[in-house]
């Protein structure tokens, strides 16, 4: 029997009948020669409860001296390792806030006021230097803090190893008239990315000003999100001001998104309040794109090079929009409460929470003839629950088919399977008598309370005489 035509990747075309395909919740992967399937689909985690920290929204994280500073709502926490967070101060309420740290200090800058304020693991105070400016961003590179000026292509930076300092050093990103928006360390250099364009500056050791732009490092390409931004191990991902979602390459932007991607945040009626959030996993890379106003969240892989998507139940999108790697797991915070939540392989709920979890495939046809198919086979891992001690002995899983002929407009009747209790760690799925069509989408959905890995789906056709 073939395998059914299931998508690896999102690409849903404007033009359904081209490509219907999308992966809600779960992710491709892989496998290795000699591997029963050549690509699985993988569950994304699910959400255990690591820690409240006030009221939220969580605004953004980042690690200081084996601690998490978390602002949340207009609370600033530190937590620790065990999961204990402790009040240590507050700054102004707004949106996503960029943060920045030291070996003992973290830069927090709110940039609808362009105020900063620097914590440490047990106080926040206010930056009240005269030289510090209406700041948008904030980074820290060599020793120094470096934050983006308001409506200007300037950035300042701070004395050395002290962000309460700023002695008015000042520099312009001048090769383009347009406005920066972010700063942002990658590697060992400074990203300076505007509105329009981007510059690359490294620390040259001057002693009057340290910074200088890198020889021929200057991309004709800006960002149309100042949070879309975010690095990790030396790369950048970031929203494009055409729309277009790009990835580092040395010191050149190299297009990540994909046509259908592009057709999708082309129609978003905003852009600029997309944010993006990086963390690892299981040697994967992903870099999460959530688009608040639309209520999309897209997903890089940037091991396999495919992209998902992830909705989280009474979310608009996903509901963790901020991300760190701490206290040895992934941690995320939650876009509406305080919760911060640890992002778990084993955990098939989102802190109790369903997931949902859907692969739509891409048409399926036999040279414009028409097709009866016979059967369709899905063949599930299901491994044991993370809390198998504490679970219900009669849950169980289940998974449901539907076929559209017409591209993926519409969609026929649901067909309901059981993927078996609990401890039946195989789920082998049967639908028979799927009648005929001249091209054919199949989407699965499932939902189950343990983890549940796609490993293969087969089904059996026989092309008609016209």
């Amino acid at each position: 029997m073939p395998r059914a035509p299931f998508a690896f990747s999102a690409y849903q075309n404007r033009a359904l009948p081209v490509s219907a395909q999308r992966l809600i919740n779960c992710y491709a992967e892989k496998q290795p020669q000699g591997a029963k399937g050549d690509i699985i689909l993988l569950p994304t985690p699910g959400m255990d409860a690591f820690v409240t920290a006030g009221t939220g929204p969580i605004r953004g994280m980042v690690e200081l001296a084996g601690l998490l500073i978390v602002v949340s709502g207009v609370e600033v926490y530190r937590v620790s390792f065990d999961g204990v967070a402790t009040l240590i101060g507050t700054v102004e309420n707004g949106g996503p806030v960029s943060l920045a740290v030291n070996s003992a200090q973290a830069l927090i800058v709110v940039p609808e006021s362009g105020r900063g304020w620097i914590a440490t693991t047990s106080t926040v105070t206010a930056i009240t230097d005269v030289d510090f400016p209406v700041a948008t961003s904030a980074t820290y590179i060599d020793g120094y803090f470096i934050v983006t000026e308001a409506n200007t292509g300037d950035f300042h930076v701070s004395a050395l190893d002290d962000g309460t300092t700023w002695n008015g050093d000042v520099a312009n990103a001048e090769r383009s008239p347009d406005n920066l928006v972010r700063a942002l360390r990658v590697g060992s250099v400074l990203w300076l990315i505007g509105d329009k364009t981007t510059e690359i500056w490294s620390n040259q050791g001057a002693s009057d000003f340290p910074f200088l732009q890198v020889s021929g490092a200057f991309i004709e390409r800006g960002t149309a999100a100042r949070f879309s931004a975010a690095a990790r191990l030396g790369t950048l991902f970031w929203l494009g001001d055409d729309r277009v979602v790009y990835r580092s390459d040395n010191f050149s932007p190299t297009r990540i998104s994909n046509h259908a991607i592009e057709q999708a945040i082309a129609g978003y009626a905003v852009v600029s309040d997309a944010v993006g959030g990086i963390y690892e996993q299981e040697g994967h890379v992903f870099y999460l794109l959530t688009f608040p106003t639309q209520g999309v969240t897209w997903v890089y892989d940037g091991k396999e090079g495919f992209w998902h998507e992830r909705e989280s139940e009474g979310y608009s999108g996903y509901r963790c929009q901020h991300f760190a790697n701490f206290a040895g797991a992934a941690v995320g915070g939650d876009s509406s409460t305080g919760e911060l939540y640890t992002l778990s392989p084993l955990a098939a709920t989102e802190d109790g929470d369903r997931i949902i979890r859907v692969a739509t495939g891409y048409p399926f046809h036999a040279e414009s003839r028409r097709v009866f198919y016979s059967a369709l086979v899905a063949e599930f891992e299901r491994g044991a629950s993370a809390y198998a001690s504490t679970d219900p002995a009669g849950i169980d899983g289940n998974v449901w088919l539907t076929v559209s002929d017409d591209g993926g407009r519409t969609w026929g009747a649901e067909r309901w399977r059981t993927l078996g209790f609990q401890g039946d760690y195989r789920g082998r799925v049967v639908w028979h008598r799927l009648g005929s069509a001249r091209e054919r989408v199949f989407r699965l959905q499932w939902s189950d309370p343990v983890r549940t890995v796609l490993i293969a789906a087969v089904f059996e056709y026989e092309p008609g005489q016209s």
